[in-house]
């Protein structure tokens, strides 16, 4: 299910439920039921940090210098990335999507 359907199916969700049971048309309390239990998703956002030096020719250059760089950068993202235990839970019931991004968070 991609992310726009299921904030869609959420959002149906949140709408239904703010009207009473016995309002709601069979077909609507079906509707409410469906999305009531949609899986939680987490991301992990891994954005390559630009160099200072690098400016606007990081699009084009690809000397092997800085590929290693690129690549030495998404590897120590990964590595930092995967050993926040707590990124790998799911989350909790109700919490829907849940983003981390390594250099938005504090270890």
């Amino acid at each position: 299910m991609s992310i726009a359907r299921r904030s869609l199916r959420a959002s149906l969700h949140k709408a239904l439920s703010k009207i009473p049971d016995d309002q709601l048309s069979e077909e609507e309390r079906q509707l409410k039921k469906s999305n009531s239990t949609l899986p939680g998703i987490t991301l992990l956002q891994l954005i390559y940090q630009q160099k200072a030096y690098e400016g606007d020719a990081k699009d084009h250059e690809f000397s092997g210098t800085s590929m290693r760089e690129h690549w030495t950068s998404g590897h120590e993202d990964t590595t930092r990335s995967l050993k926040r235990r707590d990124w790998i839970k799911m989350p909790e019931n109700g919490m829907g999507i849940v983003i981390h991004d390594v250099h938005r968070e504090t270890e």
